[in-house]
């Protein structure tokens, strides 16, 4: 029923397809225009809290700078570390009282610094000092670095600068930010370099207000290279995408600028005291796609789209249910059910329906009614020829029969004469006087010897018949004469110049079945003479009845059905087989 129902010519399929597109068409609409409306909204929404995020960001960056600015005057104004990186002709106790003195003001400055950065200073008379750690550097190639040389040459500024890797013991492997001044005497000539080195992941906390997937973000010096950014692919480059708005910021004294850009929003702010930039670039699309989930849209879209398609289902289906069931009881007809009603209750409801079904009814009624009456008269038709087959025995034979027991009476040989004469009858008797259609397996073989030794008398002992029957096959019932007309066939077209031959019958149980093989190692047939033997009706003028191969064929697919019959192999000049299979059945 239900191929029927989703076929595509089908009224079921046609409302259901109008359904679905409507109900679609509609979710998409509805979906757009709310999408659309709330998007400006959104929007306009978004840009402002980003907005609060910059000025919040640059409220950490300015007081970072700040706190670093206080940092490096007050070391460049305390006169321990100048005395220590210029004087080098002070006594022991003098030195030893100088670097304590250094000691505790640097310490005292860091434990009022939240900031988890090092200290390094870089004397030009090829002193170094380290807050903490080991310095892996030696201070002339230190000295030699570009962050040094750049510090020296603008010695009254302080410097934001990025490096790959750090030149300390806790910073050797990653990336840093270093923040270089040059320290100058009174005269304003430079004695050494001060070094701020922080990693570049802490530095990164001053601006971890912006979402990493939504937000690139970029801290660019006055250089416009990335010293820091949640997008590490970008550290240490020129980033030319933002100078021209640095530029405009500068000409026109403005600190910030936000504006779209192909789909996106772009916004910087400058920090002008320390000659940082703050860049980056806000993804209000990839925004809106994860507020606006597309994929839980087009979900609810099919939830909705799934529970009208169940309720228009089951309305149609309740409708169309009882037409869907008529259709499918007349497509049974092709397989000749003719038995097959439909009840009245199944139908109820609908009257038109009803009433098809009422005309079916008695249609298939009178149908089945005449087709049984008809395979009964087959049947009839076809047991009486079978019947007047078995009653028919062939006048030639038994003139044949009786020459040859008199040629034994009158040369004298009684005891064979006596012999064949009690097979005679007791063939005929079993064959014309017995009327049971079915007859042991030991009844038939008994016949079948009978038989034999007749032709054995006739024809010389120049054909061996042998017999290999299981003992528990003996009882079990098979139409009568159903091996003679094998063995007559064998007899005069297996052997056909009288040369000497072997015929074994073979019967066996094979699971719920008998298995009968009459094997004889005559000439054998020809492919063209096996099909026309299969077609025969009547056997040869000599045999003992009229019964052919075939009629032994439709007689037993008539008896048990068409899973069962014969079977023939032959091979020219190799002989002939015949396979028989019958269902077990016993007397009962």
């Amino acid at each position: 029923m239900i191929s029927n129902i989703l076929r595509k010519n089908s009224l079921f399929f046609k409302i259901m397809c109008a359904v679905v597109v409507g109900v679609i068409c509609i979710s998409i609409a509805i979906s757009g225009v709310i999408i659309n409306i709330s998007r400006d909204i959104f929007e306009k929404s978004y840009i402002d809290s980003q907005q609060k995020i910059i000025e919040r960001v640059y409220e950490k960056l300015y007081d970072f700078h700040r706190k670093s600015v206080e940092t490096i005057n007050s070391i460049n104004s305390n006169r321990s570390v100048r005395l220590y990186f210029t004087e080098d002709n002070l006594s022991y106790n003098e030195s030893f009282n100088n670097i304590y003195n250094m000691n505790t003001h640097i310490d005292s400055l860091f434990k009022e610094n939240n900031y988890s950065y090092e200290l390094l200073i870089a004397g030009l008379n090829g002193k170094t000092y380290l807050k903490d750690g080991l310095l892996y550097k030696e201070p002339i190639d230190l000295l030699e670095m570009e962050i040094s040389k750049k510090s020296l040459k603008e010695k009254d500024t302080i410097l934001y600068q990025y490096l790959n890797k750090g030149f300390t013991s806790t910073t050797q492997y990653e990336p840093v930010v270093i923040i270089t001044k040059a320290l100058t005497s009174d005269d304003g000539e430079p004695y050494g370099i001060l070094y701020l080195i922080i990693k570049e992941k802490e530095f990164e906390k001053n601006y971890d207000y912006f979402s990493p997937d939504l937000n690139s973000v970029y801290i660019l010096n006055k250089s416009n290279i990335v010293i820091s950014s949640n997008n590490n692919v970008n550290l240490g480059t020129y980033i030319e995408e933002f100078e021209e708005d640095i530029e405009n910021l500068v000409i026109n004294n403005e600190l910030s600028t936000i504006y779209k850009n192909n789909g996106n929003i772009n916004f910087t702010q400058r920090l002008p005291d320390s000659n940082l930039a703050l860049s980056g670039v806000i993804a209000i699309n990839k925004a809106i796609k994860e507020i606006y989930d597309m994929k839980k849209i087009i979900f609810i879209c099919f939830i909705i789209t799934l529970i009208t398609l169940i309720i228009i289902f089951l309305i149609v289906k309740q409708v169309t249910r009882p037409l869907y069931m008529l259709i499918e009881k007349m497509s049974t007809l092709r397989s000749n059910k003719f038995d097959e009603n439909i009840q009245i209750s199944e139908v109820s409801g609908i009257s038109e329906i009803e009433e098809l079904v009422t005309t079916y009814n008695l249609m298939i009624n009178d149908i089945n009614s005449y087709i049984k009456e008809l395979v009964k008269i087959q049947k009839e038709k076809r047991k009486a020829e079978i019947y007047a087959l078995q009653m028919q025995i062939n006048p030639h034979y038994v003139f044949n029969t009786l020459s040859s027991i008199k040629l034994l009476i009158w040369q004298g040989d009684k005891d064979r004469s006596i012999e064949v004469l009690d097979s005679f009858i007791l063939l005929l008797r079993n064959t014309i006087s017995k009327t049971d259609e079915f007859i042991t397996i030991k009844e038939e073989i008994d016949n079948l010897k009978h038989y034999v030794l007749i032709n054995n008398t006739r024809y010389g002992d120049r054909i061996d018949v042998q017999y290999f029957i299981m003992p528990n096959c003996y009882d079990y019932l098979v139409p009568k004469l159903l091996l003679q007309p094998f063995i007559e066939n064998s007899f005069f077209h297996g052997f056909p110049s009288r040369e000497d031959g072997r015929i074994e019958i073979l019967i066996r149980e094979e699971k719920d079945n008998i298995n009968v093989r009459i094997v004889d190692n005559g000439v054998g047939i020809e492919s063209q003479k096996l099909e026309a033997l299969k077609i025969v009706k009547k056997a040869s003028s000599k045999g003992l009845s009229g019964i052919g191969i075939k009629n032994v064929n439709d007689r037993i697919k008539l008896i048990y059905g068409n899973d069962y019959g014969i079977e023939i192999k032959s091979e020219l000049g190799k002989g002939t087989e015949i396979i028989i299979l019958l269902p077990k059945q016993l007397k009962k």
